[in-house]
């Protein structure tokens, strides 16, 4: 029923919890973390063979936590099975893939998909601007294949 969402009941899943503020008093105004939530896709265009609704990737700009983080989907069958008897949404299973120590409030993340400048990489994956915002700077990580290039 493709308006189920109208009157069926919504199911609520965490997907992260345990993030911590990191006191500064240059934030100390109004803490708080996690910051804003993204969701994009490693590559820009999908591969031969790559699942047409594949689960994206989640961003999370930890704000006053000093650092960013990014989530990956996961099939974990065994906690799928516990999940169900407490109607937890299968699909908003996500692992931490890592977390990148900023050691500055992350208040958003920027995403793109364009070549950064003439740096060696590999075309057409996501590109994350990570804003340190007390240390005026902007960091910029490449996703890639993980394989090396020969």
């Amino acid at each position: 029923k493709t308006d189920a969402w109208k009157s069926e009941p919504w199911v609520r899943t965490t997907v992260a919890t345990g993030f911590r503020v990191r006191g500064q008093l240059g934030n100390m105004i109004n803490p708080g973390a996690p910051g804003f939530v993204y969701t994009f896709h490693p590559r820009r265009r999908r591969q031969k063979g790559e699942k047409h609704d594949s689960r994206p990737l989640i961003a999370i700009a930890g704000d006053c936590s000093e650092s960013a983080y990014l989530f990956r989907p996961t099939d974990d069958t065994n906690k799928q099975q516990q999940d169900e008897a407490f109607r937890h949404d299968p699909n908003a299973q996500y692992d931490l893939m890592c977390e990148i120590e900023c050691g500055a409030t992350v208040g958003s993340i920027g995403i793109g998909y364009q070549d950064f400048m003439h740096a060696d990489q590999e075309a057409g994956y996501a590109k994350l601007y990570l804003p340190c915002y007390e240390k005026d700077k902007i960091l910029v990580f490449s996703m890639g294949s993980g394989e090396e290039e020969t």
